[in-house]
């Protein structure tokens, strides 16, 4: 189960993954995870391989397929997390409202659990947790951090997708479509050749494969991007419908929300560009290439 992949750092492979590092008094665990049980799992494995340590939680952002099993975690963790990422974190209705930029019926929520944590600790973008670096990966959420650990391992969460999830959804799931390009575009950067990279739904990477898989993650949303500003007169339910049956997904209503707040971000987008402008009809609002 706990797969060891540098000096201090462990992983628990999973959807999504979950990552261990080792410090000298304790482990810090990274996105727990979704399911109940995997909690029991984490705790399993600190109790038999680091000598009962102390454990921390680093949250990447307050989805629940990521902070789920904190249930089943010891009731004194208090995970850490953004300080654009509280709000959602410790309050069900806005982590939905947020999530699925609406009030949706439970019967359609993608994984969600309704559990929030009663105490946390917030740190900022960009600052350090111990022997880990924190990382600005804002887009997928408002908050969504990457973990640099000082053994060169970088889980990078829900910024990037491997390719079988892509494959499954079609549209991946971001809150905000300038700041994902602009994480996208910033792990290019940063990754460098000593890098262990996980991703957070998606295989363990090294250097090369890593930046083959970023590629394609902004190749697709390049792409994306021209399809949208190419259809006119749709509605933003009506365009996401199309581009999930153009990839040959399965469309749920799930998908179908999930998918459609990815494309409403890249809709504003280009209407603020000046490509799209907007019109009422007896549909919703409709969205209108403008002529050159």
């Amino acid at each position: 189960m706990l797969q060891k992949i540098r000096e201090r750092t462990y992983l628990i492979k999973g959807s999504p993954n979950t990552l261990l590092y080792e410090s000298y008094d304790k482990v810090l665990v990274i996105d727990p995870g979704s399911e109940l049980e995997r909690g029991k799992i984490i705790m399993n494995e600190v109790m038999q391989n680091f000598n009962e340590k102390k454990i921390e939680v680093l949250l990447t952002h307050s989805h629940s397929d990521h902070v789920a099993a904190l249930a089943t975690l010891s009731k004194d963790v208090a995970p850490y997390i953004s300080e654009q990422e509280i709000s959602s974190l410790v309050d069900i209705k806005t982590r939905k409202a947020l999530t699925y930029s609406s009030s949706t019926p439970s019967n359609i929520l993608y994984r969600f659990v309704d559990y929030a944590p009663e105490k946390f600790n917030s740190f900022k973008l960009g600052s350090k947790i111990d022997e880990i670096e924190t990382i600005d990966l804002r887009g997928h959420s408002l908050g969504h951090a990457g973990f640099l650990t000082s053994d060169g391992v970088l889980y990078t969460g829900d910024s990037f997708f491997g390719d079988k999830l892509i494959s499954a959804v079609g549209v991946p799931y971001y809150l905000n479509y300038e700041d994902a390009v602009s994480s996208l575009n910033k792990l290019k950067e940063i990754i460098r050749k000593d890098f262990i990279v996980v991703i957070a739904h998606g295989p363990v990477m090294k250097y090369k494969e890593a930046l083959g898989v970023l590629d394609i993650n902004i190749k697709l949303m390049e792409e994306i991007k021209e399809k949208v500003s190419n259809f006119s007169g749709l509605t933003a339910e009506e365009i996401t419908y199309k581009l999930l049956k153009g990839a040959n997904v399965n469309i749920t209503e799930s998908s179908l929300v999930l998918s459609g707040v990815t494309i409403k971000s890249i809709l504003g987008y280009l209407t603020r560009e000046g490509f799209l402008q907007t019109k009422v009809d007896e549909r919703g609002i409709v969205w209108i290439k403008k002529s050159n």
